[in-house]
């Protein structure tokens, strides 16, 4: 758990755990001789993913960014977010908005507990065309009847397209491509922004090479074209990064690289 100070609100990372996964499915298109150059492996050729989640706090909202994995622990390496949010001094009921920033599993994950939403006073985020196209999958391999049917169940699910502003100063940005409705959070408030990438990138170096991409994208080229312009926005506004699959804390920044950018790390 790190907390950054963006003067009327924090924006705190939480983290829900993490794991090692092949190099290989986040750089599916770039050979392996390629990538190490620029990227270790263990033996195994895997690379250790982090899982890092959200929480906004304006003094008025409580707005959570993704839920991690929810009961899918890993062995006990993910799973994590509640104890989190405890040990941030956040009860499941301070919780006022969740927004996931698309459907995958391991962002919505924790939406429920033991079959009920997990955050019981809060609204619920998805964009339509992400609930459209995960829940027509007859293997709902991504929990969606579980993590998104039984928020809707209880009147607690808003679907929405287009750009969206949640609350004063925080705004859901449609950045598609990883999923058709892949959305990034951007918060902004007296020159200070702060902006929570979801999947657009699953790794530091998806920065340097926005056209490295991953074997998840539904339409990759998409993202490649997501990237190059949110990028440019973050850069132009120096935002601080939340990049849910980096190393924990999750935390960076965008410099100057050539004609692109690289990550910049900040701890805290």
């Amino acid at each position: 758990m790190h907390t950054l100070d963006l003067g009327a609100f924090r924006l705190t990372s939480l983290d829900d755990g993490s794991f090692p996964v092949a190099a290989a499915v986040y750089f599916a298109n770039v050979p392996d001789v390629v990538r190490r150059r620029e990227l270790a492996t263990d033996l195994n050729g895997c690379i250790e993913v982090g899982h890092n989640c959200g929480l906004i706090d304006t003094g008025g909202e409580r707005v959570l960014v993704d839920t991690g994995y929810g009961d899918d622990t890993h062995g006990g390496r993910t799973g994590r977010l509640v104890d989190e949010l405890d040990r941030a001094g956040i009860a499941p009921d301070d919780v006022t908005i969740v927004v996931n920033t698309h459907a995958h599993g391991d962002h919505a994950g924790r939406n429920t507990i033991h079959g009920v939403p997990a955050f019981p006073r809060a609204r619920y985020f998805l964009a339509s065309a992400d609930w459209d196209h995960f829940s027509a999958r007859a293997d709902d391999v991504h929990h969606v009847a579980r993590n998104f049917g039984i928020p809707a169940a209880h009147g607690m699910l808003t679907l929405f397209d287009g750009p969206l502003e949640l609350a004063p100063g925080i705004h859901l940005l449609p950045t598609p491509g990883h999923t058709p409705g892949h959305t990034s959070v951007l918060v902004s408030l007296l020159g200070r922004t702060a902006l929570c990438l979801g999947d657009v990138c699953h790794h530091p170096l998806h920065v340097a090479h926005p056209d490295w991409v991953s074997a998840f994208d539904v339409d990759a080229a998409r993202n490649v074209e997501t990237r190059r312009w949110l990028f440019a926005l973050a850069y132009a506004r120096e935002a601080v990064i939340l990049c849910p699959h980096a190393p924990a804390p999750g935390f960076g920044r965008l410099r100057r690289q050539g004609t692109g950018y690289a990550w910049v790390p900040l701890q805290s």
